[in-house]
């Protein structure tokens, strides 16, 4: 069965985090994707919940959720996760890059990231804009602030959920003006400013 889009979701001491924010990315992706056509949607809470024997029997306390789904069907995966420090991004300029949806076919990401060099991960620039890394959004700090790019490739839980709380602010982030902020980090479902 193919299932081209996908859900990374976090599970951090047996709780599930920003599954609202999961659910409506889903909802949107499927109707965006299959536009036209008859899809059923399922409760990402309930679908976790259902298969819970699954991860706690991996003795984690944070475990990565993967959710690959299409229109009609899921498949899901539970690995223990280990977070890691993003220090060194190396930019790669891509002007044809679209990743709006969360898509299995990683193919144009992965060719991007072999061009890292000794860097941690990627920065990927669009046209002159700072948009994201290969695996998470991007966030800046100046002093104690911290922001996000306005261009992201896709539009993360993590930044949505920090957005929404006021820890970030979303502004226009030209490549020329990176060397600008005091800190870069990498933020997704698994890692966030905490």
């Amino acid at each position: 069965m193919i299932f081209p889009l996908f859900e990374t979701i976090c599970l951090e001491q047996g709780k599930v985090r920003n599954i609202a924010l999961h659910q409506q990315r889903y909802e949107k992706s499927l109707s965006l994707f299959y536009s036209g056509t008859a899809v059923k949607i399922h409760d990402l809470w309930q679908v976790i919940a259902e298969n819970s024997q699954f991860y706690t029997a991996l003795d984690s306390p944070l475990i990565r959720c993967r959710i690959a789904y299409n229109h009609q069907h899921y498949a899901v995966q539970f690995f223990p996760y280990q977070r890691k420090i993003y220090r060194h991004f190396q930019p790669v300029i891509c002007d044809d890059i679209d990743y709006s949806l969360k898509y299995q076919d990683r193919f144009l990401l992965n060719q991007l990231v072999k061009q890292k060099g000794q860097a941690d991960e990627i920065m990927i620039i669009k046209k002159g804009h700072v948009t994201d890394c290969s695996i998470g959004n991007l966030v800046f700090r100046q002093g104690k602030d911290w922001f996000t790019p306005n261009t992201p490739l896709l539009k993360g839980t993590q930044r949505e959920f920090l957005l929404q709380q006021g820890r970030l602010q979303e502004i226009p982030i030209l490549a020329e003006d990176v060397h600008q902020f005091d800190e870069i980090r990498l933020i997704n479902a698994m890692n966030s400013l905490d």
